[in-house]
């Protein structure tokens, strides 16, 4: 009986060891041909002629309901990061540079004072990078005429300096 459960529990670990080092591309890591798994990339010679800030589609990685995240585009709810969180969002513009919503703005920087009251912001994604081929934002502002003191704003800046999560593996 020990035996037997040693060996599934070793079994087990093997298994956690070879799927944890793989990724979506079958699990061997690396690309879909055995190579070095993609980086972000510069613009190609095309995006470059487009402006460089055209890519058509653009997503954010949220990880709103699902803790390991997926690509979206035009969320209700943003979990921006860890520390930054974004609801009621209604989005004027998507798929440009800059991307512009409104809504509400919350997050462990303005603790207790905003969880059930929080802030009014106009908030813009920007600088959208391939990850793996497809494009998202990677960064987050709030606009100057925003709702949020200024203390506040200072502590969500330096909260996660207005970087929004990306794709994991980058």
């Amino acid at each position: 009986m020990g035996t037997t459960r040693l060996a599934v529990i070793g079994a087990i670990c093997a298994l956690m060891a070879l799927t944890g080092c793989g990724d979506r591309n079958g699990g061997a890591g690396g690309d879909q041909d055995g190579g070095p798994s993609p980086t972000p990339a510069d613009p190609t010679a095309e995006e470059n002629a487009q402006g460089g800030d055209e890519y058509d589609e653009i997503y954010v990685f949220n990880t709103y309901g699902d803790e390991q995240g997926y690509p979206d585009q035009r969320p209700e709810v943003l979990v921006a990061s860890e520390f930054t969180t974004f609801n009621g969002l209604t989005w004027s513009a998507w798929g440009s540079v800059p991307a512009s919503g409104d809504g509400y703005v919350l997050g462990t920087w303005c603790l207790p004072e905003c969880q059930d009251d929080p802030y009014p912001v106009t908030v813009e994604l920007g600088e959208p990078e391939l990850f793996d081929g497809d494009a998202y934002y990677t960064t987050y502002w709030v606009t100057e005429d925003s709702e949020i003191p200024d203390d506040m704003r200072k502590l969500m800046e330096e909260s996660d300096g207005g970087r929004l999560m990306v794709p994991s593996g980058y």
